[in-house]
């Protein structure tokens, strides 16, 4: 159930390889001030449901973000999806990604201290929501 929640609720941050692609998200940044973002992230979320996290977040030459979020489960199962859409602005990130089930969009945002992402989640239409928090894991 935890991770069904969280893939309504949080569509975080940062694949296992840097070979892993993430695609197809559209994106808008502020000058090199995303290139910090890119890379892998580790994580837990809180709140309506909880559990742990990746997240990938990829940059191309045109400052272009994308990336995909790899839940992991309990039993070691990872479920991975690519965000819809990731930004970066005004030291401000916020994503969203399409339900695998056919609901709203889960979205979160945050903001970065250090090599800390940290910030808010909502899934469910706002039925579901609560913290998540990362960690730089590539660096």
């Amino acid at each position: 159930m935890s991770i069904r929640i969280f893939l309504l609720s949080l569509g975080l941050l940062v694949a296992t390889l840097p070979a892993a692609r993430a695609q197809n998200a559209t994106a808008t940044t502020t000058a090199d001030e995303s290139a910090s973002l890119a890379g892998k992230w580790t994580g837990t979320y809180e709140g309506s449901d909880s559990g742990s996290f990746e997240l990938v977040i990829n940059q191309d030459s045109n400052k272009k973000l994308a990336g995909q979020i790899i839940m992991l489960a309990p039993d070691g199962s990872r479920y991975s999806i690519d965000l819809k859409t990731i930004t970066w602005q005004n030291g401000q990130l916020k994503a969203s990604y399409a339900d695998p089930q056919g609901g709203n969009d889960p979205s979160f945002q945050g903001t970065m201290t250090g090599s800390v992402l940290k910030g808010t989640w909502v899934a469910n239409g706002g039925q579901d929501s609560g913290n998540w928090q990362a960690s730089r894991a590539d660096r």
